[in-house]
């Protein structure tokens, strides 16, 4: 299940400050939700426009580098740090997370939301499976043709990394 980008918007918009750069990063870089734990700041390099996801923190074992979309980097500039962990301990950011989930109306959470959104959007956008498939780690492009394909259209990709700060605000707030 994906996010729509609606949906996405008002989550970001509800989430305190604390958990945006982690949650941005899923939505956006599309890094796995382990591999976000252990991302480290000095991981993330702004200027260049690139997450180093360390082959001690990936999946596959293998380094890569991420590129930070333009709507990511907006995201995470004003809470760039030099080092220390991106993402808060588990139990915090769950706690967070969830408040933000129902603040923004999100009543179920699909499994993997943010790097499937990610991944769906992406391949909308760009239209390149191999490109998609190295930005989420894939050594192969299978898994992008049997869980992501045609889940979302390419005006619905745009407007997803269209969303930045102040985008979209919950009701509520």
């Amino acid at each position: 299940g994906i996010l729509t980008p609606g949906q996405t918007a008002a989550l970001l918009a509800a989430c305190p400050a604390e958990i945006v750069p982690a949650v941005a990063i899923g939505f956006f870089a599309g890094l796995r939700t382990a591999e976000i734990s252990r991302l480290d700041w000095k991981h993330i390099d702004l200027k260049r426009g690139f997450i180093e996801v360390t082959a001690e923190n990936a999946k596959s074992s293998q380094r890569r580098l991420v590129a930070i979309t333009e709507n990511l980097r907006q995201w995470l500039q004003p809470h760039a740090q030099l080092s220390g962990l991106v993402r808060l301990s588990e139990e915090r950011h769950k706690n967070r997370f969830e408040d933000a989930r129902k603040a923004a109306g999100i009543e179920q959470w699909p499994s993997n939301a943010a790097r499937h959104s990610f991944a769906s959007y992406h391949l909308a956008l760009h239209e390149d499976a191999a490109k998609t498939a190295l930005q989420l780690g894939h050594t192969n492009t299978t898994v992008l043709f049997q869980h992501y394909r045609e889940l979302a259209r390419p005006e619905e990709a745009a407007a997803f990394f269209a969303i930045v700060p102040g985008s979209a605000r919950p009701d509520n707030i």
